[in-house]
């Protein structure tokens, strides 16, 4: 029977993927424990031997994985790139990164050429995916590529063979505002974000929600969808501080917001903490290297490297066809630095 056995042959007994047996067979990384030894059984039982489709097999192989981002100078992003690409290789696959500009149809044409390049798995990070509500044109094209090519992303895309890995927005929107009211405030500025994305929808949707849960009132004007340069924001913390409304602290949609209302407030003269509190999201080098360090909920980015990179592997293993839930959380890490104060000791 041993002579007779092929690969997938094999993987159906083993209950894996060709590509798994073939990676263990030429002692490649990226296999569990378990299933290494369980399929390393199977074959000296049978004394496999690679025939020519297996050869031929393992020559289709690329073991190259792309990361499509909407911007790699984002520190949010960078981090995340840097964690995949280095999980990655201790699994035997190379990581090939490109950048869309937040451009829908460079990262449609990236999409097509990465699959046409036979990519075995692309992850994306931000861009046209993070929208809640996707462009026609947009979804079919995720659609089509994901047939042959696992496609794994940031947002919620609801679609077959579409893998969405994400951090919880609202329960970090809470733990951060909750904080703030803990400390005394009861006025807040929430500056930064595009509505109509997931990211920031569910952040807004939640600010609300606690404001109400504490008896807290509705301003409509405690909120500016400025976008994530620190430029815009710089000018709009400005504007806010000329137009004298009442808050004591700010919330920066990411770092790089909270860097220009860092500006913005010292330049008007008044101090962070003792005049005004910033806290922001991400968590990345950058809240450490401000002036004063910014408190800031973030997320844990080797986790987050390791859930993405995990899940296109699962899916390139499984033939794109993944068990169980097709979403997973990335759990939400809170940081006290020196950037927030406590109004009861004032």
């Amino acid at each position: 029977m041993g002579k007779n056995m092929t690969i997938y042959d094999l993987a159906k007994e083993a209950n894996v993927s060709p590509s798994m047996i073939s990676r263990v067979y030429n002692k490649k990384k990226g296999v569990s424990k378990a299933k290494r030894e369980m399929i390393e059984k199977l074959i000296e039982k049978y004394h496999f031997v690679p025939d020519e489709i297996a050869k031929s097999l393992k020559k289709e192989r690329t073991y190259c994985i792309g990361i499509v981002a909407s911007d790699i100078c984002n520190p949010f992003f960078a981090r995340i790139i840097y964690e995949c690409n280095k999980i990655a290789e201790n699994h035997g696959y190379s990581v090939y990164t490109y950048e869309t500009h937040d451009s829908p149809e460079v990262e449609m044409n990236l999409l097509n050429i990465l699959s046409a390049q036979k990519f075995e798995a692309v992850i994306l990070l931000g861009g046209e995916s993070d929208w809640v509500e996707v462009d026609k044109e947009y979804y079919e094209c995720i659609s089509r590529i994901a047939r042959f090519t696992p496609v794994i992303t940031m947002g919620r895309m609801q679609c077959e063979n579409v893998y969405n890995v994400i951090t919880d927005e609202a329960r970090a929107m809470r733990t951060l505002l909750e904080f703030l009211i803990d400390r005394g405030h009861r006025q807040f500025f929430f500056i930064g974000g595009i509505s109509g994305t997931r990211s920031y929808n569910d952040k807004v949707n939640q600010f609300w929600r606690t404001l109400k849960e504490n008896n807290l009132s509705k301003d409509e004007s405690c909120i500016s969808t400025c976008g994530y340069e620190k430029e815009i924001s710089y000018q709009v913390m400005t504007e806010m501080l000329h137009s004298k409304k009442n808050f004591t602290a700010v919330i920066a949609v990411n770092e790089t917001v909270a860097i220009g209302s860092l500006r913005a407030i010292k330049e008007f003269g008044l101090s962070v903490p003792n005049d005004i509190s910033v806290a922001c999201f991400d968590n990345s080098f950058i809240s450490e290297s401000t002036k004063p360090m910014l408190t800031t909920v973030g997320c844990s980015y080797e986790q987050f490297g390791q859930k993405l990179i995990y899940a296109a592997l699962e899916a390139i293993d499984s033939g794109n066809k993944l068990k169980g839930s097709q979403e997973a959380i990335v759990e939400s890490v809170f940081v006290i630095r020196d950037s927030v104060q406590d109004m009861h000791i004032r």
